[in-house]
């Protein structure tokens, strides 16, 4: 049986409360990276997440690929979105004791990664615990000890959006794949993952509750999932 904690990206939607009161039934403790134009436009929604005991990380202003952008574009980014975040913390009357963050697509900035890895670093961001994870990608990849929150199984169904080619049946072969080009099995004895799904409304559409689905398939394919723990980086 593998271990999982679970991340979700791209919310707020009108989706996220569903998505928190299912997760409650399931003891599943997630952590969701927001991004600023869907927390503006569904502010409430983030709101019940947080106050539901979501852990909220940064995703960004505008989701934007952090490899096309110049430095100063990548803080100004970080910086707009932890503003709203502020914002939706003083709301919630909860005490913002983290901060976490996850570059959209993973594109960590390209020749700029070191200089925004040293920008988490000094503005003190906290990084998920992954000191359980031992996957060779991950760590060959520097992942476990970039500052920022990044996967190790990615169920990629936001592709059902893009491609007439990927269907359900190409999301369980993701599951099952015994040999992923990166990560590691997902359905592997003894492993830890950090799993990513997507708050997205068109993907709804295409398949009507398909988170409810998949997170449902992974536990009876015998993954658990763990409470996140958050770790603070020494200065």
């Amino acid at each position: 049986m593998s271990k999982a904690i679970l991340t979700i990206d791209d919310g707020p939607t009108t989706l996220t409360p569903s998505m928190i009161d299912y997760l409650k039934t399931k003891n599943i403790m997630p952590i969701l990276f927001f991004y600023g134009h869907q927390l503006e436009n569904h502010f409430e929604e983030g709101l019940y997440a947080l106050q539901q005991g979501a852990i909220i990380g940064n995703h960004s202003y505008s989701h934007p690929n952090f490899d096309n952008l110049t430095y100063e574009e990548c803080i100004r980014e970080i910086e707009k979105q932890e503003a709203l975040l502020d914002r939706l913390f003083q709301a919630a009357g909860i005490e913002r004791t983290y901060k976490l963050f996850r570059f959209p697509y993973g594109a960590k900035g390209g020749k700029n990664k070191a200089l925004i890895q040293q920008y988490l670093h000094e503005h003190g961001y906290n990084r998920v615990d992954d000191s359980q994870i031992d996957i060779k990608w991950y760590i060959d990849n520097g992942l476990n000890t970039d500052i920022d929150s990044f996967w190790t199984f990615d169920f990629m169904e936001y592709q059902l959006n893009n491609s007439a080619d990927f269907t359900f049946e190409s999301i369980l072969q993701r599951i099952h794949d015994p040999n992923p080009v990166t990560g590691a099995p997902l359905l592997a004895e003894d492993l830890n993952h950090i799993i990513l799904i997507h708050d997205h409304e068109s993907t709804n559409k295409i398949l009507p509750n398909y988170f409810e689905i998949l997170i449902d398939y992974v536990v009876e394919a015998g993954v658990e999932f763990t409470a996140p723990r958050i770790s603070v980086v020494k200065r």
